[in-house]
């Protein structure tokens, strides 16, 4: 019923996004006139074009005025959309431009909720930098790392995601609203041997004594799993080793790509 009740919610978003569209391409046929646009209607317009990850057209609304957070009927915003739709240019913009980064959709979830269930672990990374909450808990009762579980999958971005939250220092031990379960039970339920991992490391962990020495060690072997965990006990992300060595230059070195994308979605260095 949950899942039923979710799954019309994602149709609801993208009947949105093609009636949104239609009405940027309506809107935006000529920047010329754009001056004698109404608010609401450069709002729109934004809404729009994130939609359809247009950042250029995106920027220049913004310019002229255009509200990250304005709202249509389905509770969607320029910001909300990028989130959800896994648009990271469109979110660095709606960030810069000041977007309220607990926004609530009309789920009353999070845009890190959102991004968790679509597996867009670069967009999750990005939210917990910017200090989103983390354990914001929908009216159905699922933080984003219920969603990233129960409404996921067992591959790679799904893994990536999960391991991103769990760096991030979500909480891991709360029951979901409608089930009654923790994110580890979701994941044996739903068969997810690779998510089940991660929580199962999570789950028997104990705080490393020197975080960012177990961050460097970890990124070399290509243990992602404890790159998530020596981050989650407060590992610095740039630490170096004695031949100044980060844990994404030790990471890339050994081809751990695993271990890699956790790192880069959580604001490493690249350089």
């Amino acid at each position: 019923m949950v899942l039923t009740s979710i799954r019309s919610a994602i149709g609801v978003r993208a009947v949105a996004a093609v009636l949104t569209m239609a009405l940027f391409a309506a809107c935006t046929s000529a920047d010329s006139d754009s001056t004698s646009r109404s608010p609401a209607a450069l709002d729109a317009a934004l809404r729009a074009a994130a939609w359809e990850d247009d950042l250029d057209a995106a920027r220049r609304l913004v310019e002229r005025g255009a509200d990250v957070d304005a709202k249509d009927e389905t509770q969607q915003s320029a910001y909300l959309v990028a989130t959800s739709e896994g648009h990271l240019g469109i979110l660095e913009l709606a960030l810069a431009s000041g977007a309220d980064v607990d926004a609530k959709d009309s789920w009353d979830g999070t845009g890190l909720i959102r991004a968790a269930e679509r597996g867009h672990h670069l967009v999750v990374g990005r939210l917990l930098r910017a200090g989103i909450d983390k354990d914001h808990v929908n009216r159905i009762g699922y933080q984003a790392i219920h969603e990233a579980v129960w409404l996921g999958a067992d591959e790679a971005d799904e893994l990536s995601t999960v391991q991103v939250l769990v760096a991030g220092g979500v909480q891991l031990d709360r029951p979901s609203g409608q089930e009654g379960l923790t994110p580890l039970q979701m994941a044996r339920q739903r068969g997810y041997h690779r998510l089940g991992r991660v929580l199962e490391a999570a789950s028997a962990h104990r705080p490393f004594p020197d975080p960012d020495a177990a961050l460097l060690s970890s990124a070399r072997s290509g243990d992602a799993d404890s790159v998530a965990l020596a981050l989650r006990d407060g590992a610095d992300l740039e630490t170096v080793d004695a031949a100044g060595r980060s844990a994404l230059v030790l990471a890339s070195a050994g081809d751990h790509v695993e271990a890699a994308r956790v790192l880069v979605a959580l604001g490493a260095d690249r350089w």
